[in-house]
């Protein structure tokens, strides 16, 4: 034990236990046992079983020197328990410390559902403003050019409000737990077209071919359809941002893998814009993360439409790729895994 100094470890103000992967205490600090008393050595020793299938959350404490962190409850409070060092031995044995984050918990909570009801409330006077433009411009009036000119620039700043509406609710509820993806059929072919047909109009208005190509015989996949057709969604959406008039964003599918049920479909969104930059590719996929390129459509964004994208995929057992070459393009692949549906 005296490569984890308990004489130091007795002076930190927070709990501080080294256990055995059976659960066993090593040891325990001052501020462990007044945090939990007499129930936290059952309580570990219970975090290192398997229960119905379902590991404890300590057991991945015990193996490789990477870090290690992870949200517990304990009467009815939230700690972070993090490995601060772990030792292979008869038997292996985490030194883990805890830090109380149940006040950081309600705030993240309050925050996430102060967020919710005011983009709800929102989303109903648009939706107003969005229904009397599409109205106007789709009627029968004539209208002097700069009118229409100004009434089409109105539009199209009501839909980037929408999507940003649309972006933050879905981030609230990815950030709060909330985000759920249903058990339902999903025709690939029919989100394809869902998808595109909600943005031809912007896209011939833009003066960008938008098209869309794929197999007849697409598996059907369990998911959400109304959260694949978003992800798709925003990908065009990201793509018309920075792809010139005149340009091309395709949109296909294709099957991988061989058999009576395919392993996965691939879903791609190609464009001819301007690409990403290579130093901006790791990191497009992280929230709040914007490509250095300016958009050629103007207004910014929240820079959580991509991250949305990954949530919504990785939800679904599946996985997001990009390849981009700076001046030529951008193709983002959408892997996701076919399964049986009854």
């Amino acid at each position: 034990m005296t490569e984890y100094a308990p004489e130091l470890l007795d002076r930190l103000p927070m709990p501080i236990v080294v256990a055995t992967e059976k659960g066993d205490l090593v040891y325990r600090n001052a501020t462990f046992t007044e945090a939990f008393g007499s129930n936290g050595e059952q309580w570990i020793r219970q975090a290192v079983r398997t229960v119905g299938g379902e590991r404890g959350w300590l057991q991945g404490f015990f193996t490789g020197d990477e870090h290690r962190s992870t949200d517990v409850e304990f009467n009815g409070r939230v700690y972070r328990a993090d490995k601060i060092m772990s030792r292979s031995g008869a038997p292996p044995t985490a030194a883990i410390s805890f830090e109380d984050v149940t006040r950081q918990r309600e705030m993240e909570q309050a925050k996430s559902d102060f967020t919710s009801m005011v983009v709800h409330d929102l989303r109903g006077p648009l939706s107003g403003i969005q229904g009397t433009l599409e109205f106007v411009l789709g009627g029968e009036s004539r209208l002097e050019q700069l009118h229409q000119d100004l009434l089409l620039e109105a539009q199209r700043e009501s839909e980037r409000m929408m999507n940003l509406i649309n972006e933050l609710l879905d981030f609230s509820k990815i950030e709060s737990g909330n985000f759920v993806v249903e058990s339902e059929a999903v025709w690939i072919a029919g989100v394809l077209k869902r998808s595109v047909r909600s943005l031809q109009s912007v896209a011939a208005r833009d003066d960008i071919h938008l098209l869309t190509a794929h197999g007849r015989e697409l598996p059907e996949i369990t998911g959400s359809v109304e959260k694949l057709t978003q992800a798709i969604i925003n990908l065009i959406s990201n793509s018309l941002k920075f792809t010139p008039k005149k340009g091309l964003i395709s949109v296909g599918a294709q099957i991988i893998g061989s058999g009576k049920v395919p392993d996965a479909i691939a879903i791609t969104v190609t464009d001819s814009g301007m690409g990403i930059k290579a130093g901006d590719i790791g990191q497009i996929f992280e929230k709040y993360k914007q490509s250095g390129n300016k958009s050629l459509r103007g207004g910014g964004g929240t820079g959580l439409g991509l991250y949305i994208v990954k949530q919504v995929i990785e939800a679904h057992g599946g996985e997001v790729s990009i390849a981009s070459v700076e001046g030529v393009g951008t193709s983002m692949v959408l892997r996701l895994p076919v399964k049986r549906v009854a």
